[in-house]
C-alpha cells in the first residue's frame, strides 16, 4: 500500500513538473460544451459508486455499491483540490451479511486535458453496522476520469480500505457523477 501511494505521488509530481516546463496556449470556443477548467471555480458533485471487490474482501463480497458527495476547488486550471464523503456497501456472497463503510477523503484531480484527469485521494474510513468497534481505518483511491460534458464525470478507480495487517477492503469500479458549478 505504501508503494502504491508513493507511486501516485511520484507520478503526480512528475506530471506537474513536465507541465511546468512546457507552455501551451489554450483557446476556447464559447459554443464548446466540454469541461474546460476555470481557476477559482468550485464544484460539487453527487455520484454513484459501483464496483467489483478485489483481494481479501472478494472472499466475502460479490459487488460494491454506494453513493458519494465531492467538493472540488480549482486551485489552477489543471489542478483541483477535492474533499469527499462516500457510503459503500459490500454485498455479501451466498446470502451472507454485507458490510457498510463510510470513507472521507481529501485529494487532487490533475487535468491532462479539459476532458481527461487523474485522481488521487487518501483519508479515513469507519465501519458502520451491528458490530462496529469505532475504529478508524486508512483509505485511499486513485483513478483516471473522463468528462463527456461539463456536468457529467466518469471515474474508473481503485479504492482500498486498510482494515488490518494483510486485510484490505478494496474494489475496482466506476464513479458516475453529476456536477454543480459555482464561480468564486
Amino acid at each position: 500500500m505504501k508503494k502504491t501511494i508513493l507511486t501516485i505521488l511520484v507520478c503526480a509530481v512528475s506530471a506537474l513538473s513536465v507541465n511546468a516546463q512546457t507552455t501551451t496556449t489554450m483557446t476556447t470556443n464559447k459554443k464548446d460544451t466540454t469541461a474546460y477548467q476555470m481557476k477559482n471555480e468550485f464544484r460539487i458533485s453527487i455520484g454513484l459508486d459501483e464496483g467489483i471487490p478485489t483481494a481479501y474482501v472478494s472472499k466475502f463480497s460479490s459487488f460494491v455499491m454506494g453513493a458519494s458527495l465531492q467538493g472540488e476547488y480549482m486551485a489552477l486550471k489543471e489542478l483541483g483540490v477535492t474533499l469527499s464523503a462516500n457510503y459503500l456497501y459490500y454485498l455479501g456472497k451466498d446470502g451472507g451479511d454485507g458490510l457498510s463503510m463510510l470513507p472521507a477523503m481529501a485529494g487532487v484531480n490533475y487535468y491532462i486535458t479539459p476532458k481527461i484527469f487523474l485522481s488521487a485521494q487518501a483519508g479515513a474510513a469507519w465501519y458502520i453496522g451491528k458490530n462496529s468497534d469505532n475504529s478508524t481505518y486508512l483509505t485511499y483511491a486513485q483513478g483516471i476520469g473522463y468528462q463527456p460534458s461539463k456536468r457529467i464525470s466518469l471515474l474508473a478507480k481503485y479504492e482500498g480500505i486498510n482494515v488490518g495487517p494483510s486485510k484490505t477492503y478494496s474494489f475496482a469500479g466506476l464513479r458516475v457523477a453529476y456536477k454543480f458549478y459555482k464561480r468564486k
